[in-house]
């Protein structure tokens, strides 16, 4: 599941073409260097990275960033003294690639997210093969025109490893990219690994032992070994650690069971290397999708269990998960000693708010008071709504003079805050409130400061409302 497009820190025309050109051009160094037997590389990463930037960032989606690549790809194979109309050849087959698997992702982008979020995997891999289908149709039919080293002997077969190779590279590379969070959030997920206890290693363990058994293996079906423990790694860890552990396990099958059949089967290693690629690209794309799809169910849940725990109109606690949340924490500030405040607040009048102005104006009135209210409170403090205009606060590790100084300080700011009827009318609210304090000497139920909370209330609005009182 790939993270929201992010926004680049914003960069001159210039600096786009510099920095693509230097992307791609290392890339393309790096691919060059896996060229063996004197034909094409077994690893080519500029495309994918390439595909991935655009994806990814798409403020670099400029005629400038492509110039660049362009002179990236050129440049690398200049270099290695390539002769310049087959580089052109070779630059223009993976720019189509490119091109085509760009196209179709924004094109199709907003059907896939409103389909399902689980099965964008799916979706990325079949435009990858058309991105590869023409790119792959392009070099098949033009390769063979020049003298080189590239052309491997046959249509189909120069078609098979150039298309492999293309979706190869981007299955390895691609999930990384679109998936990788801010540099903060990678930070901690790093700290929370490190932390990590054995049982929670298991997954990534149960990896590394399937691919050293395949490693000593080295039959067909060595192939295999890691799915089912790539799967468990989908189950448990973050959508990020599953494609590095999943591009890294590939990667590495890949290499050693090519270099096998290379050593084995050296008249057959082009056939073999197509259908070994062509299998690790299954094999890749099932922990991918199963860590999408449970990544999509557990925002589910997280959403759900949101919508639960939280009031629709206002965002507040529930009566519900407020009282659970309060049972909880006043445990833990017996436990610790601490001193917890418990207040009860009502919207004064709040029957003539809703015939005066309508309930639409009613619901903007509670919705102002949820605001003013949280404007006010610290960050562990709760608040949850009981019900109509009656809202309840728990403030844990307080004092009774800090508790009504947040308490004054609520009614105050609220009666001082106008609540828009259209742009010349507006009226103000205001609130009673009943404050209870129980210290670790005093020691009482929930249900007990429940009800002193509340008679202080109702004692506010016997005194004339817009006030608060402590419960004695």
């Amino acid at each position: 599941m790939p993270q929201s497009t992010v926004a680049l820190k914003p960069l001159s025309l210039f600096q786009l073409f510099l920095l693509f050109t230097a992307v791609i051009f290392c890339c393309c160094l790096l691919g060059i260097a896996t060229r063996h037997l004197t034909f094409l590389a077994s690893f080519w990463p500029a495309n994918s990275v390439l595909l991935g930037l655009l994806i990814r960032f798409p403020q670099t989606r400029h005629p400038i960033s492509f110039i660049g690549a362009i002179v990236g790809y050129l440049l690398a194979d200049t270099l290695q003294d390539t002769p310049f109309l087959l580089n052109v050849c070779l630059t223009t087959a993976n720019l189509l690639y490119v091109l085509t698997a760009l196209a179709l992702y924004i094109r199709f982008n907003t059907l896939i997210r409103s389909i399902h979020h689980g099965y964008f995997y799916l979706f990325l891999f079949s435009f990858c093969c058309m991105g590869g289908l023409s790119s792959s149709l392009f070099a098949a039919i033009t390769l063979p025109f020049f003298n080189t080293k590239f052309a491997l002997g046959s249509f189909v077969t120069d078609f098979g490893y150039w298309f492999t190779a293309e979706i190869q590279n981007a299955l390895l590379l691609l999930p990384a990219m679109l998936s990788a969070p801010a540099l903060a959030e990678l930070r901690q997920q790093f700290k929370a690994f490190k932390t990590q206890t054995i049982q929670e290693i298991l997954p990534l363990f149960a990896v590394i032992l399937s691919i050293a058994i395949g490693y000593y293996d080295a039959g067909p079906g060595s192939l295999l070994y890691p799915i089912a423990a790539l799967i468990w790694c989908a189950l448990r860890y973050q959508h990020f650690s599953v494609a590095i552990i999943t591009a890294i396990s590939c990667a590495f099958i890949i290499y050693h069971v090519s270099q096998s059949y290379l050593l084995l089967y050296p008249d057959q290693y082009l056939h073999n290397t197509i259908s070994i690629r062509i299998g690790l690209i299954m094999m890749t794309i099932a922990p991918l999708t199963v860590s999408s799809i449970n990544l999509v169910r557990s925002k589910l849940i997280q959403e759900l269990q949101h919508t639960i725990a939280h009031d629709e109109l206002t965002s507040s606690l529930t009566r519900r998960q407020f009282l659970q949340s309060v049972q909880l924490i006043q445990q833990q500030a017996t436990q610790q000693g601490q001193t917890t405040a418990f207040l009860m607040l009502d919207v004064d009048h709040f029957k003539q708010v809703n015939d005066s102005y309508g309930h639409q104006m009613g619901d903007r009135a509670l919705q102002s008071c949820v605001q003013t209210i949280q404007a006010q409170l610290r960050p562990n403090d709760l608040l949850g709504r009981l019900g109509g205009e009656e809202f309840a606060i728990f403030m844990a590790d307080t004092s009774l003079e800090a508790a009504y100084a947040c308490a004054e300080q609520i009614r105050q700011h609220m009666s001082q805050t106008a609540i828009s009827i259209d742009q010349q009318r507006h009226f103000f609210i205001q609130l009673s409130i009943g404050l209870c304090i129980c210290t670790p000497e005093n020691h009482q139920p929930i249900e007990h400061l429940f009800k002193q909370a509340d008679d202080a209330l109702y004692q506010a609005k016997r005194q004339g409302r817009n006030q608060v009182v402590i419960s004695t």
